[in-house]
């Protein structure tokens, strides 16, 4: 399914309170309908909005979190980036993802740890690869153009979530989720200016929002043909019972600043 059919479908499904018609995938839709809340936050998430319906809850967990352990240092350094077809109608090559899955890797198993230096990570359930450690979900784009990386995240305030994803966009996408921003209703989105004039939009729970309810920060950076997405929560991702994940912290593991911060890092920024 194209992305903006699928940001109609969720469009329709926020505003009639019926299911997202297309959206079959029986994971998204078991866990969509029991929270509007992951929607409100996935309706801005532009070109970000597989990453969001992926990254905020709507996978649905397959037992445990398994266990946690500090951060690996990086194997081997990526080195330089390979030659090869940048665009957003296409899929990165091998070549591509692997340096782009390694980039990724090794820069949030050094930072990461710096932001949380009491922290210990555990893999996502139901993802196929470990804490921090960048993968392609392959296929053709929103897919295939992008590499993802997350994590459980535990400390002495609890349990939360990390989600960090690179893809490729159009340079002109940039204006225009700006602009998506600025008309934001259903959640609260602000507009930055990064350190080096990029784009930064930071989308949070509107305002109101009882404290007891699940907490997300979502951060999209733009720079060249890059999409730079963090999201940090306060649930362990489970859904348990029938309904939707529930906060396993005070807080997101990462403020909104500190987000930010990693967003903006130059290291991330993959696709010139």
């Amino acid at each position: 399914m194209r992305e903006v059919e699928v940001r109609r479908a969720l469009t329709a499904y926020v505003t009639d309170g019926e299911p997202a018609m297309g959206l079959t995938a029986e994971t998204v839709l078991a866990a969509g309908r029991r929270s509007r809340r992951v929607r409100r936050l996935a309706g801005f998430a532009g070109a970000g909005l597989a990453v969001a319906l992926a990254g905020a809850g709507v996978v649905v967990g397959l037992g445990g979190g398994g266990d946690f352990a500090a951060a690996n240092p990086c194997p081997s350094p990526p080195g330089t980036r390979p030659p090869g077809v940048i665009a957003a109608d296409k899929a990165l090559s091998p070549e591509l993802v692997d340096w782009a899955a390694t980039s990724l890797t090794c820069y949030l198993n050094d930072v990461v740890p710096q932001l949380l230096p009491a922290a210990r990570y555990g893999q996502v359930p139901g993802e196929q690869a470990g804490p921090l450690l960048g993968f392609s979900r392959g296929g053709e784009p929103p897919w295939g153009n992008r590499v993802d990386a997350m994590a459980l995240v535990r400390d002495d305030a609890g349990v939360g979530d990390l989600t960090v994803t690179v893809g490729v966009v159009d340079r002109s996408t940039a204006a225009q989720e700006e602009a998506s921003c600025r008309n934001e209703k259903a959640a609260k989105c602000t507009v930055r200016t990064g350190p080096d004039g990029e784009t930064v939009l930071l989308g949070t729970e509107a305002d109101g929002t009882p404290a007891e309810e699940p907490r997300d920060f979502v951060v999209r950076v733009y720079r060249g043909h890059s999409e730079i997405y963090v999201q940090a929560s306060n649930t362990d991702r489970q859904v348990a019972n029938g309904r939707a994940p529930v906060a396993t912290r005070p807080e997101p593991v990462l403020s909104a600043e500190q987000s930010v911060q990693l967003a903006c890092s130059p290291e991330l920024y993959l696709f010139p």
